[in-house]
């Protein structure tokens, strides 16, 4: 990014030079992680003690959190007198006080795993099981709600390893070099747990650790925005004057609106839990 804004009036020239800040996204918790499957079982078992299974079926998923967990930022205060920014511009302000969500579509997944009964006596039984389940769905939908940008874009494309400043296409149905936005997730779980059979009970106790990761490559996907302006304006992102005014053919005529917005999609951990 560019570096932060100092201006305490006015507008300022648009940063092009990149600047380390610290980076938003770290620290940051999802308010809300799902993943959603259905799927047929196949098993072998072993001597009556063990099972070893996989499962083929079909998960979606959702995801929602806060936009700093997203990279999302745009560029503000530009004192350019032009109708859009310049190439080399880079964005100066972090979106955090807004909420990102995305949906994935239905996509192929799977799982291996085992079980086994390790130690029998009488009624009680001690187990324990281990499983892995992968899956790669595509975003299909993915919602910014910020009141500086706010978007929606389904079926969402994006640049992967591509550094600031992004083509000032991007965003548009012209933009080149960009792909599907998918998410790889993998999940791992085991647990242990002990069992005591009463006639037609079989209550139990037991812990179960599991650890979850989504993987977008860190895909950076820009604001939809059309190629010329239309009414003088790219986007509908809102004028934001504060105690200033609105230019219209002068200086820090772009100022007062947010531009090259764009958010990441980071790679995200569960925490470990049982």
């Amino acid at each position: 990014m560019g570096d932060k804004p100092t201006s305490t009036t006015g507008n300022a020239t648009a940063p092009t030079t990149l600047t380390a800040r610290e980076n938003p996204a770290y620290g940051r918790h999802m308010q809300d992680a799902e993943m959603f499957t259905n799927a047929a079982c196949m098993a072998l078992n072993i001597w009556d003690r063990f099972d070893v299974f996989c499962t083929l079926g079909a998960s979606s998923g959702y995801l929602k959190g806060n936009s700093a967990s997203f990279n999302l930022v745009g560029l503000f205060g530009d004192n350019e007198n032009q109708s859009t920014v310049k190439t080399n511009s880079v964005p100066n302000m972090s979106l955090d006080q807004s909420v990102v969500e995305l949906y994935t579509d239905t996509a192929f997944s799977w799982s291996v795993g085992a079980r086994a009964a390790l130690w029998e006596c009488g009624c009680a039984t001690l187990g324990a099981s281990f499983q892995y389940a992968q899956s790669k769905p595509k975003v299909e939908e993915l919602n910014v709600l910020c009141n500086a940008a706010e978007f929606t874009i389904n079926k969402p494309k994006g640049y992967v390893g591509q550094e600031f400043p992004l083509a000032l296409i991007a965003g548009t149905d012209a933009a080149t070099g960009t792909k599907d936005a998918s998410i790889d997730y993998h999940e791992w779980q085991a647990s242990l747990a002990l069992s005591y059979r009463l006639n037609m009970f079989t209550p139990y106790i037991g812990v179960k650790w599991s650890r979850a990761s989504f993987d977008a490559d860190t895909i950076r996907i820009a604001q939809p925005k059309s190629a010329t302006a239309i009414f003088d304006t790219t986007t509908l992102n809102p004028t934001i004057a504060g105690a200033g005014d609105v230019k219209a053919s002068a200086e820090g005529q772009l100022g007062d609106t947010m531009q090259i917005v764009s958010l990441q999609l980071n790679k995200m951990k569960s925490r470990k839990s049982c």
